[in-house]
């Protein structure tokens, strides 16, 4: 069994520090918690991946970058403060996670909302040493829904030799430029290294969601083993999306689905195209109700 720190979050603003530790659970008091990356912040860290990184820039764009990249460790060391703040418990059981050695460490962020599971988890920087995945053993820091696990009990896997697997590479109009290609061969390179045989690629084209649940649900077609969405994601913390999220054509039989959810505040959406290529933005709830409920 992995070595396990789960930050548990009951609500935005207070987390829970949880150490599993040879079958044992100790955990710390209700901390209050508030993200500390200001919104321009988290701007610059948005440029910094997905332009500076994916198409070509001018040199005042690298003098930018680098001046991005010098403040990565601090904004990942200020996330950790956020956490465990002063507290004694939970800084000593941060401290008994990263004093174990054995290979599997793992940090999972447990939590149902937008807005802290849009903190930039993967910069935890310990002051006194390097950020978490350059940790030796590597430590995988994950993001966890803390509903995922309740409802229908997940069907029976069954070992296969050829797994299939479906890219959505969604690239709508106006959304910012990410070369297509980029993600897509990354894991097509991954895949022949470490599974060469073993993996049928198909791309759903267009990717819309319409044309997302016909494929899942053709039955004269291979099912679906995986599913890669690639492309962009927008988070709204204040409602101002809300309006054209609700105006988002959804696939025959379900177009009450959306009134009856209420796009709001304080969520993310997935941008899928729309029949004319432009932006379709589709929440988890819709995107679960599409696959569940037709």
């Amino acid at each position: 069994m992995s070595l396990e720190l789960n930050l548990r979050f009951p609500d935005p603003g207070h987390v829970i520090a949880r150490l599993d530790e040879d079958g044992e659970q100790d955990e710390s008091e209700t901390l209050p918690f508030r993200g500390p990356l200001a919104e321009k912040d988290q701007e610059k860290l948005r440029w910094y991946l997905e332009i500076y990184a994916a198409h070509y820039t001018a040199e005042e764009d690298d003098v930018t970058a680098q001046e991005i990249a010098a403040q990565l460790p601090e904004w990942g060391t200020a996330l950790l403060e956020a956490v465990l703040g002063n507290d004694w418990k939970a800084r000593r059981l941060f401290d008994r996670f990263l004093e174990r050695t054995e290979p599997g460490r793992l940090l999972t962020v447990n939590s149902d909302h937008p807005a802290v599971l849009a903190q930039p988890w993967e910069l935890l920087h310990d002051p006194s040493g390097t950020y978490l995945f350059h940790e030796q053993p590597r430590i995988s820091i994950r993001r966890r829904l803390s509903k995922a696990g309740g409802g229908r009990k997940p069907l029976k896997v069954t070992p296969k030799e050829r797994l299939r697997l479906l890219f959505v590479v969604s690239r709508p109009e106006k959304a910012g430029f990410i070369d297509p290609r980029a993600d897509a061969q990354a894991v097509l390179d991954a895949l022949d290294e470490k599974a060469p045989g073993r993996v049928t690629v198909e791309f759903l084209r267009p990717p819309t969601l319409q044309n997302l649940v016909d494929r899942l649900e053709n039955p004269d077609l291979p099912p679906v083993d995986i599913l890669h969405f690639d492309g962009h994601g927008v988070f709204d913390a204040d409602g101002r999306l809300a309006d054209k999220a609700n105006k988002t054509a959804l696939p025959a039989g379900l177009t009450g689905v959306m009134k009856q959810i209420g796009a709001v505040g304080n969520q993310g959406y997935l941008l899928f195209e729309d029949a004319e290529g432009n932006e379709a933005l589709i929440s988890a709830e819709i995107l679960g109700d599409m696959q569940n409920s037709r």
